[in-house]
């Protein structure tokens, strides 16, 4: 079975054209076998569409689990474990409460600020936060900022956007509109 939807209208194209050059066939048989073609690739059609969608949503939550994953060493126990979250959480809140109630551009200079002296001390755990706090507020210079002197990081987050957008692409207007296009082929006005 084909899992490229488009491959799967091609090989059902490709099978009618061989159908209606029967020559042996009367029409109504070949009416007959067109839909049988039509209803297996319209099955395999709507089973790889689903692959996709599913395929799709498991990418982007994967990369966006890698994004906002708190780094914990191989060996923490749980208790220490507990203590790193912990520790994010309290910071995360920090950078949270400092930019909660300002306009976006004050936010992301408050940000600025909280990342150049996370930066400055060494303290990751309060860039970490300050950068997940800059991708909830959609603040892209901190995201940049952050990702800049971290190329593991910033792989993660292309991946990521790559699959956000891959994502809205499969919900937009258009993907929806290409679909139904696509589904239109296995209608009996398209098989006549």
């Amino acid at each position: 079975m084909a899992t490229d939807p488009l491959a799967i209208i091609n090989q059902r194209n490709r099978e009618v054209a061989k159908i209606r050059g029967y020559v042996d066939l009367t029409d109504e048989a070949k009416s007959r076998k067109i839909e049988e073609v039509t209803q297996k690739a319209n099955a395999e059609y709507q089973e790889a569409i689903e692959a996709n969608r599913q395929e799709i949503a498991d990418r982007l939550q994967r990369t966006k689990k890698a994004v906002f994953r708190i780094p914990v060493s191989y060996g923490a126990t749980d208790a220490e474990e507990a203590q790193i979250h912990a520790a994010y959480r309290g910071a995360y809140n920090e950078v949270s409460a400092a930019t909660s109630a300002k306009t976006p551009q004050e936010a992301h200079e408050t940000l600025g600020g909280l990342l150049e002296l996370a930066e400055r001390s060494g303290d990751k755990m309060l860039a970490l936060a300050i950068y997940h706090r800059g991708i909830d507020l959609g603040a892209q210079g901190i995201v940049d900022t952050y990702l800049s002197t971290r190329p593991a990081e910033s792989r993660k987050w292309d991946s990521y956007t790559q699959a956000y957008q891959e994502a809205n692409q499969a919900n937009s207007f258009e993907g929806l509109l290409g679909r139904g296009l696509m589904a239109r082929a296995f209608s009996s006005e398209a098989a006549g």
